[in-house]
């Protein structure tokens, strides 16, 4: 749920918390619909690893993610090694699903 205050109308540090314990599950609930992409992508993909890692698309979207970052006045770094973790571990999510669907 998005935050109903800005951050400089809150009157207490509580308030401060609440706003961002809800914009921490807006970035999950987020990263939840992003799965069932990453999970669905697998049908179109070739099955080996140069397919399923699609360096291009990799480096992309990386360099695109730290523009984006900038853009919005952040660490462009921070965002980078923030998706190079989430592309890691959906890279390792399709390989298990490529395998189980293979066997």
């Amino acid at each position: 749920m998005k935050p109903s205050i800005k951050p400089q109308d809150c009157e207490n540090i509580q308030e401060i918390r609440d706003a961002i314990d809800g914009i921490d599950l807006e970035i999950i609930e987020q990263l939840v619909q992003r799965h069932e992409f990453v999970k669905e992508i697998v049908k179109y993909k070739k099955g080996d690893e140069e397919g399923i890692i699609a360096r291009e698309r990799k480096e992309l979207v990386l360099k695109q993610r730290k523009a984006w970052a900038e853009k919005k006045g952040l660490d462009p770094e921070l965002i980078e090694e923030i998706f190079r973790l989430l592309i890691e571990k959906n890279i390792q999510i399709q390989r298990e699903i490529f395998n189980s669907n293979n066997k």
